[in-house]
């Protein structure tokens, strides 16, 4: 008799532990989404979307209100999941439930940000050889990877000489632990400014040498137009003076000749020639008087009124 008291009591143990382990049964057809995926920079994430059908109703945007599914006479709450409250990538299980029962699916967390890379400046200035290592002048950060984690590569950065004047593009670019890249492009010049003001410095000096030469020239140009001018205008005075001098060669002069059938001879007697304005009326008068022809001795000017010297006509 004991020992079937025993073996009750035992049994009742048992029966007792079963029921204490075992889950509410669900009474529920409930179908998920094929592939659930959920980005990790997804702001929220409404998992109710993530249904869609229970027992034989479908799920529309009608059916959903907040992080819960009415259908019917059936309410179903949906896991939340605000920005944040996704810790780890890869598989994460999401558990729905409809009174006590419980339905879990599984979905992949996924990160498709790119991680941020800041720069002091687009455009940064050194002078020769003040520049430090270039990881001084940019950061990066990520939504989920560390910036340790963060792979920095630099473009160009093997050209780039802080000891040499001139203006250097690099390009810097990162890459997270999920294969997202980012890409900021920076320019690095490098100056001398003692040396650039000296050949600043040199090449104004230039300018105004340049500058002071030509003043110079023109002075000298405008004093030989004006002394020029001088020469002309006294030439023309002693020709003017010198033609009046001479007696003018008339009719009545010539009715004294023996008048000449030879044929008209002209001949000048220029400046050009070796002759001033002193000789070549001079030699234009006597050539005249010698002829024993009847003439006439004839001042020279170009069409500026320049004298050129004496013309003798012999009719």
């Amino acid at each position: 008799m004991k020992k079937l008291e025993r073996l009750c009591c035992v049994l009742m143990m048992f029966l007792t532990l079963i029921g204490c382990s075992s889950s509410t049964p669900q009474t529920h057809d409930v179908i998920f989404q094929d592939s659930i995926r959920i980005d990790l920079g997804d702001e929220d994430v409404n998992t109710a979307e993530y249904v869609k059908r229970i027992d034989s109703y479908p799920i529309s945007g009608s059916s959903i209100d907040g992080n819960k599914i009415h259908v019917s006479n059936i309410t179903m709450v949906c896991p939340s999941l605000k920005k944040g409250n996704l810790e780890k990538l890869g598989k994460q299980k999401l558990i729905y439930t409809i009174g006590d029962e419980k339905y879990t699916v599984e979905a992949n967390v996924v990160d498709s940000v790119k991680p941020v890379i800041k720069l002091k400046s687009d455009e940064l200035t050194f002078e020769v050889g003040k520049m430090k290592g270039i990881n001084n002048y940019y950061s990066v950060s990520d939504n989920y990877d560390a910036s340790k984690d963060i792979k920095v590569k630099v473009k160009n950065i093997d050209k780039l000489n802080k000891n040499k004047t001139g203006t250097y593009k690099l390009v810097i670019k990162a890459w997270d632990t999920s294969g997202n890249t980012a890409s900021k492009k920076l320019t690095v010049i490098i100056k001398d400014t003692k040396k650039e003001q000296e050949e600043k410095q040199k090449e104004e000096e230039r300018k105004k040498e340049e500058e002071k030469k030509k003043a110079e020239e023109e002075k000298q140009r405008e004093a030989e137009r004006q002394q020029q001018q001088s020469v002309q205008q006294s030439q023309a005075t002693s020709t003017n003076d010198n033609v009046s001098s001479y007696p003018a060669t008339s009719n009545s002069s010539s009715q004294t000749q023996q008048p000449s059938s030879s044929t008209p001879v002209t001949r000048d007697y220029l400046f050009s020639q070796g002759y001033d304005m002193s000789s070549a009326p001079s030699a234009c008068q006597s050539a005249l008087m010698a002829s024993g022809r009847s003439g006439s001795c004839t001042p020279l000017q170009d069409s500026n009124g320049i004298y050129l010297g004496m013309r003798l006509v012999l009719n």
